[in-house]
């Protein structure tokens, strides 16, 4: 039986160190590579970035428009766009800036886009727009849910179709990038939108990845750690999501993280989040997990407080 005990044990150490090794390993790529040149990469012209008039879509604008790839912001329209787009036209008049002010959770949008790429290659596409909405699922208006759904992934669909198959069309090489989030590695009560739409955002990303790179387009997942932006505007004052204020980086970070890994790996885990959740992976299965939050999310700061405010606004209705 010792020699059977052993065995078993070195087996378990082997499992675990293969299952680190591979969570770990990939991630050499982008802390020992630089961020590549679109433009030479892909013979990118023109990229569309949704969600492009601040934080991390912002970011990615100020990146493409460094490289000389003309951009075309899609976000909802208000003074914030007319900001971005008049800061990005003065900082690089060698490239030229457009953008559609659309509601990305009602139908128009396409529309919009499709005036605007008349005519035009459009190699790169940046999935980048969405939202979270906090609460409990139950108490949350089903028109707000089905608009958060529409911006955290129905947009991704139509806007994929349509300019995948204009790559595939003209075989022609481009990249597509998927903002999405380690939040859908574990349940997320008062979250449930978000971390549902964020594993679709995955789970499809690199399907979708697996059936376009034999065709020379390129999809890339990133998974950021905590970021600097108007995201925790609407995040709630939970212990967690200040926990994660306290950890955020900027935005350039993730962005320079990103166009270091497309081409090279479909998954970008950027930071320590995606890590840890990667590591407890490895230690718990997520049906354990699952049950673990199940069982014990109501004793959570971040639920206490979520079912008062859902009471108080109960009652003064």
């Amino acid at each position: 039986m010792g020699i059977f005990f052993t065995i078993g044990l070195w087996a378990c150490a082997l499992v675990g160190f293969l299952g680190l090794a591979t969570l770990f390993l990939p991630g050499l790529v982008h802390v020992c590579l630089f961020p590549q040149d679109l433009k030479k990469k892909y013979g990118a012209e023109w990229a569309i970035v949704t969600g492009g008039s601040s934080g991390i879509g912002k970011s990615i604008v100020e990146r493409l428009c460094q490289q000389g790839i003309n951009v075309i912001i899609v976000a909802v329209p208000e003074k914030l766009l007319d900001e971005t787009h008049a800061e990005m036209t003065k900082r690089f008049p060698d490239v030229t800036v457009k953008k559609v002010g659309a509601d990305l959770s009602k139908p128009g949008y396409m529309e919009a886009l499709a005036k605007e790429t008349a005519g035009k290659d459009v190699p790169l596409l940046f999935c980048n727009a969405g939202f979270m909405l906090t609460g409990f699922y139950a108490d949350t208006p089903i028109g707000a849910t089905k608009a958060n759904a529409a911006v955290n992934v129905g947009c991704h669909l139509e806007l994929v179709h349509e300019y995948v198959n204009r790559l595939l069309a003209k075989k022609a090489r481009g990249a597509v990038f998927f903002t999405s989030s380690p939040a859908w590695m574990l349940p997320s009560p008062t979250a449930a939108m978000y971390a549902g739409t964020k594993a679709f955002v995955t789970h499809f990303g690199v399907s979708l990845a697996a059936e376009l790179k034999s065709d020379g387009i390129d999809v890339c997942v990133a998974h950021p750690s905590p970021v600097r932006s108007n995201f925790y505007d609407h995040a709630g004052d939970g212990a967690e999501v200040n926990f994660f204020k306290s950890t955020a980086k900027g935005p350039e970070v993730l962005v320079g993280t990103m166009f270091a890994c497309v081409g090279r790996l479909v998954i970008c885990n950027q930071g320590y989040f995606p890590k840890v959740m990667g590591t407890l992976h490895k230690l718990l299965d997520f049906s354990c997990l699952s049950e673990i939050t199940a069982n014990v999310a109501h004793t959570s700061a971040t639920f206490v407080d979520a079912r008062k405010k859902a009471a108080a606004q109960k009652k003064g209705k």
